[in-house]
This record gives C-alpha cells, sequence and structure tokens, in this order.
C-alpha cells in the first residue's frame, strides 16, 4: 500500500507516525509505503522560511516580496518548473522498480488523489485499486469555485445543528450568529490578541473579513467544525480571539508541513492557468470568502515559475483500475462534485458520501465503518460489493 499525501507538497514520510496508528487495520496484511514526492520531505525540501511573527501572516496566505525571495534562493538548486504531478510519477515508478514490486494499492487523500488517478493513467498494470478520499480530479481548476463551496460547507453544518435537538437547543441562533460575526468585521480591522506557535509570544495583530472567512475555511476541514456553534456565539458578540487564534495556529502548521515549491508548482502549472478567472470571481460574488483565494494564488503564481503540462494532463482519467472514492458531505475545498466528476470517467468506481464528513479523514464521528470499507475493498477489489450500511449510520457528534 502507497500511501499518497495532500497539500500539494506536504511530506508522506513524515506521516509515518499518526499512519502507523491510522492505518493499523491494514498493516497485518500489507507494508506501508511512504515516498516523498520529489521537493518534499528529505527529497530536496523547497521549503520557504516562515514568516518572522504572526503579525506578518494576517491578511493574506502569500507575501510576494518574501515569495519572490525563495523563489530565487531555491532556484540556486532546483528547476522549479520540474516539480509537477506528471514530473513526480516516474519518482513512485523508479522506487516500486528498486523495491521489486510489481503491484500496489494506492491510497491517496486530498492532492494525493490527483497523483493517484495520475499513477492509475500512465502505470495501469502497477495498480491494483485506487482508495481516494478528497477527490482533486486533474480537470478541477482550483480556486474557482473555492468561495462557494466554503459557504455550502458552512451552511451544511448550520443545518446539521438546527437537526440536532442538543445543538439546537444551546445555539438556537447559530445561523443569525454567523452573520453577526461576518457583520461585526466588514469593512473594519479589529486588534486581536493571539499567541504565536512559533515564537510563544502574545503578540496583537490585525483581524479582517477575510483573516474570519480564512479562519472558517480552516476550522471546517474536519473535527473543529463541531466548535463552530460556540466559536460563532462568540464572534458575534465581538470576541473573535478564538477565530484569529485558530487562523495562527493553521497558518504556522501549514508552514511546516507544506513546501511551498511543490504547492505553487503544481497550482501555478495544473490549476490556476486553466481557470476562468472571470467566471471565477462572479462565482464570488456575495459569498463570505469573495475572491480572496482567487486573489491570492493569482499573485502568488504571478512569481513562481510556471512548468509546461504533459499533453492531455487536464483531460477526465480513464481507468479499469477498480476504486473507492470517499467524500464528506461538509467537506469546504473537494465537495462531494468533484467525486462524481472522477467517478464519470472511471470503469469500476464507486463513491461513498460521509453524511457529517468534512475534508479527507476528518470528521467522521467512528472511524470505524471507513476501516471496514477499506479493508474490505483492499482485500477483494471488489467495490461494487461493498456493504456500505453503516455509511448512512455515521451519526452527528454530540455538541
Amino acid at each position: 500500500m502507497i500511501f499518497l499525501a495532500g497539500g500539494p507538497g506536504q511530506a508522506a514520510a513524515s506521516l509515518a507516525g499518526p499512519l502507523t496508528e491510522r492505518m493499523a487495520f491494514l498493516r497485518d496484511e500489507r507494508d506501508l509505503i511512504l515516498i516523498d514526492q520529489r521537493g518534499t520531505g528529505q527529497s530536496n525540501p523547497l521549503t520557504c522560511p516562515p514568516p518572522p511573527g504572526a503579525h506578518d501572516l494576517m491578511g493574506r496566505i502569500f507575501d510576494p516580496t518574501r515569495l519572490a525571495a525563495c523563489r530565487d534562493d531555491l532556484a540556486t538548486r532546483a528547476d522549479l518548473r520540474r516539480y509537477t504531478t506528471s514530473a513526480a510519477v516516474p519518482d513512485y515508478e523508479a522506487v516500486l522498480d528498486a523495491l521489486g514490486i510489481a503491484q500496489v494499492n494506492v491510497w491517496g487523500v486530498s492532492y494525493g488523489t490527483r497523483l493517484g488517478l495520475e499513477l492509475a493513467r500512465r502505470l495501469p498494470q502497477r495498480v491494483r485499486t485506487l482508495t481516494l478520499e478528497a477527490v482533486v480530479p486533474p480537470s478541477f481548476a482550483w480556486p474557482t469555485t473555492g468561495a462557494r463551496d466554503a459557504d455550502a460547507a458552512l451552511t451544511a453544518v448550520i443545518e446539521d445543528c438546527e437537526q440536532a435537538p442538543a445543538c439546537a437547543g444551546a445555539y438556537p441562533a447559530f445561523r443569525k450568529d454567523v452573520d453577526r460575526a461576518f457583520a461585526a468585521v466588514a469593512g473594519r480591522t479589529l486588534a486581536v490578541t493571539v499567541r504565536d506557535p512559533l515564537t510563544r509570544e502574545r503578540r496583537e495583530v490585525p483581524f479582517a473579513t477575510s483573516d474570519l472567512a480564512y479562519a472558517v475555511r480552516g476550522l471546517l476541514y474536519g473535527q473543529d467544525a463541531w466548535n463552530l456553534p460556540r466559536l460563532f456565539r462568540d464572534a458575534a458578540s465581538g470576541n473573535v480571539n478564538a477565530f484569529a487564534q485558530a487562523y495562527v495556529t493553521r497558518a504556522r502548521t501549514l508552514g511546516d508541513d507544506i513546501a511551498t515549491g511543490v504547492h505553487l508548482g503544481v497550482y501555478c502549472a495544473e490549476d490556476m492557468p486553466h481557470a476562468d478567472l472571470a467566471k471565477a470571481r462572479q462565482i464570488a460574488v456575495g459569498t463570505r470568502t469573495g475572491t480572496y483565494l482567487i486573489d491570492q494564488y493569482q499573485t502568488a503564481c504571478g512569481v513562481w515559475p510556471q512548468a509546461p503540462l504533459t499533453a492531455g494532463f487536464r483531460d477526465p482519467v480513464r481507468s479499469p483500475v477498480p476504486t473507492l472514492i470517499m467524500t464528506g458531505r461538509r467537506d469546504p475545498v473537494t465537495p462531494p462534485w468533484t467525486a462524481h466528476d472522477a467517478a464519470a470517467t472511471l470503469e469500476r468506481a464507486r463513491v461513498v458520501t460521509w453524511p457529517f464528513g468534512g475534508h479527507g479523514y476528518d470528521g467522521q464521528s467512528d472511524p470505524s465503518c471507513k476501516r471496514s470499507l477499506i479493508r474490505e475493498f483492499v482485500t477483494t477489489a471488489a467495490v461494487h460489493r461493498l456493504a456500505t450500511d453503516c455509511v448512512s449510520e455515521d451519526a452527528a457528534q454530540s455538541w
């Protein structure tokens, strides 16, 4: 079993600790192979120095001046146009050859699903099964619908709360609190004190609408979404401290986990040049995030070198490889429609939607159903014979 990490830009080997527990149900029968994608982990990591203080994290995902300096530094030891999905595939083939492995099961999460699909397309005889969570098809031009998808995920959480007696009783104004919280920061920049996980210092930082929207989007990824009713109740009263802290903590974590050179090497070649930016901006009108994601990645890709794409890369993947696709109803990044788009051209694919699922593995109240599905699938490769009754039984966690 090869596990393909997300990001793009996350190193697979760095996940060995959590994966040891998370994939324990497979390890009695399968060897787990973790390969750092080129440019990540110990494979000539294309990382950028972190901003010096929490203040520098706010109001933007990328600082073009710092990004340009990082680009110039990394370019002294790497051709930054050689860190795309297509460029990575031969590396995985070479590792399998070196290990003497003829065929593997592939498990990809988030961006790892795009890499997994490309492995199945280009090495069809070597991929026995594909397990995909939070699917990013090659035809998906992120962040075209990013603002709309984040709003839809938040709406799903609101609806879940309203339908759960315990949550509805404790937070009867959740829907209104969301509107009040965003109204409280609209057109303003608040001063909020946070603790910087990197420097361990407490500092006052500016906090505006884009920061709130980005913080909420990050919390929607997984289990932290269950805290949103409480956080929005506080924010509606003017206390946005928890959202600001979540923003800074996540920004520092991503800075440590993601190799910027791979992150932008992929997005700036495979997604942004193919996005209909006029349509994307139209889609973003009236959303809480607005054009923030589009603007940030357009700016970053204006700084970063753009690699040429392999012919046909953005075509839908057509493959006979048995494929189990899992998606979360409340995923703010790769919502269920991306799973169905990918499945449409796969001969032996099945889509499973977790009713309270977020992005990837996160969001389920009990992981046992997912584990049993994956184990049975990897054992039999018979995707259409899987018993999926437990999926609809997945219960909302207690608020």
